[in-house]
């Protein structure tokens, strides 16, 4: 190949050949930088979705703030119990990718 050429690296004490590949300026960097460029009618799309992107990460997580809060309540009351059944079926039915029953 045209600009490689074999050097000599050192480690741990061991002379191991490696390949170098020299890349001129305007070459394969130049091009992979201007295909990172998005097009003016890229921009435009590219611009919504980040805009909509920040607007669902400002809104946080869904929660719902009264199933939480029974949770808590039945666990200090020592009244809550895992279902260990529901709970394996629900891990497995989450792997297999399939909706929850």
């Amino acid at each position: 190949m045209s600009g490689d050429s074999k050097i000599g690296s050192q480690v741990g004490g061991v002379m191991r050949a490696v390949t170098v590949r020299k890349i001129g300026a305007g070459s394969a960097s130049a091009a992979h930088a201007a295909a990172a460029m998005p097009s003016a009618a890229e921009a435009e799309p590219t611009a919504r979705l980040i805009g909509l992107t920040r607007t669902i990460a400002d809104q946080g997580p869904p929660v719902d703030t009264a199933r939480v809060a029974s949770l808590r309540t039945a666990i200090a009351a020592g009244s809550y119990r895992v279902d260990a059944e529901a709970t394996a079926r629900a891990m497995l039915d989450f792997h297999r990718g399939s909706p929850a029953c």
